[in-house]
């Protein structure tokens, strides 16, 4: 029976180590990887940026006819807004769970107006318009600076 014991542990402290190793593709010491950041700026830094051109569209997400948008929040007299807090902001992004409080519904003729598609629905986030999944809450597709 000792021996079981000796030899049980024996293996156990062998084979952990090996279990809790930096795989070799990882960065040395938990740094990161610097070649793979150089040049790039965040995309809700440059509000300009129009990530429409590199979208990787799910299939199930409707597809968004940007300038009738537009031209419908002109027309409607959409409320104009301000941006919201930096620290928000970076919160809000596409695929992810719209932050809680920070959303407000459309009302009176625009909501009418706004393309409906099934289980989505449009939101203001400060001064962006947001379309998001109404069961789960997530963020499908935003328009930046829509409402300034």
């Amino acid at each position: 029976m000792p021996h079981r014991v000796i030899l049980g542990s024996l293996i156990f402290c062998l084979t952990t180590p090996l279990a809790l190793a930096q795989p070799d593709h990882a960065p040395a010491h938990g740094a990161r990887d610097k070649q793979h950041h150089q040049g790039q700026t965040p995309k809700r830094e440059n509000r300009s940026y129009d990530d429409r051109t590199e979208r990787n569209y799910r299939g199930d997400w409707p597809r968004i006819e940007e300038r009738l948008l537009q031209r419908l929040l002109r027309e409607y007299g959409a409320p104009r807004a301000e941006p919201l807090p930096p620290g928000i902001e970076r919160n809000l992004a596409r695929g992810k769970p719209l932050p809680p409080g920070i959303a407000k519904r459309f009302d009176g003729p625009i909501a009418n107006e706004l393309p409906r598609y099934p289980g989505y629905e449009w939101q203001r986030v400060g001064s962006d318009v947001v379309l998001i999944d109404a069961a789960t809450r997530v963020v499908v597709d935003i328009l930046v600076d829509a409402l300034r």
